[in-house]
């Protein structure tokens, strides 16, 4: 397969890690003006761009998707051709469609209170909305939006890198399909590093020893460490729809300005492909899948 945006060696990154970071998917002016109308929407709440005493709420939730034209210019060719890149050239059910952008959890300083940490709380992967099998087509890929700058410690979101190596195997177990609610406990529980992760077992330690800085080889053979995402305004973190990821604390004194979008697919994954066309994603679950073998 060839791409138009990705290079070789960030396909590769993708399938191991389950995520990779695009620069630029959209320009920092457009990255700017979006971020303009969200302060508008923020200004309705008695809160200030230009006054950090009126930013009282450490996360304050737009909970709305917007389709204005400042949205709809950061939809550039560049981000459409990279989300082809990756679930495979014209299976995206969306290219060419105006979607709304949201929702938005605008954190300003979450957890600012407390020493920065992994967190036990708040491990999942996305999909509420439907039964989740190893080749459902309702996600595709997570796409996480950035319009402010995002350093350490700033609140981006951290991801379990190899974990959906895991989750696709704990599917592969499930062919009629399990909720999203029922999935998430029953995955944790089953495998002894999310189970660490998650806080269903307490003998960790330091967790950002244990968790972020030592890589930790499951008996898969599957690599898993978790990471914290930085961004500039306009990147966007490219995550395999069975990637655990939660919400990290903002010690950075900087809002946090970032949305997430579905990239659901026109029909379902395949992962017997006579012509060998895997997209990435379909590799990384055949990788997965193959190590449990």
């Amino acid at each position: 397969m060839s791409y138009r945006v990705f290079t070789d060696s960030q396909v590769e990154e993708f399938v191991e890690l389950g995520f990779v970071r695009l620069e630029e998917a959209f320009s920092r002016e457009k990255a700017s003006a979006a971020q303009d109308f969200l302060w508008e929407k923020l200004e309705k709440r008695n809160i200030q761009k230009d006054d950090p005493d009126s930013w009282t709420e450490p996360m304050v939730h737009l909970q709305e998707t917007y389709d204005e034209p400042v949205f709809r210019a950061c939809m550039t060719e560049r981000l459409q051709d990279a989300i082809e890149d990756l679930v495979g050239r014209g299976r995206w059910a969306d290219r060419g469609t105006s979607i709304g952008w949201g929702w938005w959890p605008v954190n300003f300083s979450l957890g600012a209170d407390q020493p920065w940490d992994v967190p036990r709380g708040g491990w999942h992967w996305d999909g509420i909305q439907f039964a989740h099998t190893v080749t459902a087509p309702d996600q595709g890929l997570l796409l996480l939006p950035h319009f402010s700058e995002v350093g350490p410690q700033g609140g981006g979101t951290l991801v379990a890198a190899g974990s959906h190596e895991i989750v696709a195997r704990f599917l592969q177990e499930h062919p009629d399909g399990i909720q999203l609610g029922d999935a998430l406990p029953a995955c944790n529980q089953g495998h002894p590093w999310l189970s660490a992760l998650t806080g269903v077992t307490e003998s960790v330690g330091n967790r950002i020893e244990t968790l972020m800085e030592r890589e930790t080889i499951d008996a898969a053979g599957t690599s898993l460490r978790v990471v914290e995402t930085n961004a500039h305004p306009g990147d966007v973190i490219f995550c395999h729809p069975f990637l655990y990821h939660a919400a990290s604390s903002n010690h950075s004194g900087v809002p946090r300005f970032m949305c997430n979008r579905t990239t659901p697919l026109k029909a379902p994954m395949c992962l017997n492909r006579e012509d060998g066309d895997y997209s990435p994603v379909e590799r990384s679950i055949r990788q997965g899948l193959a190590r449990q073998s």
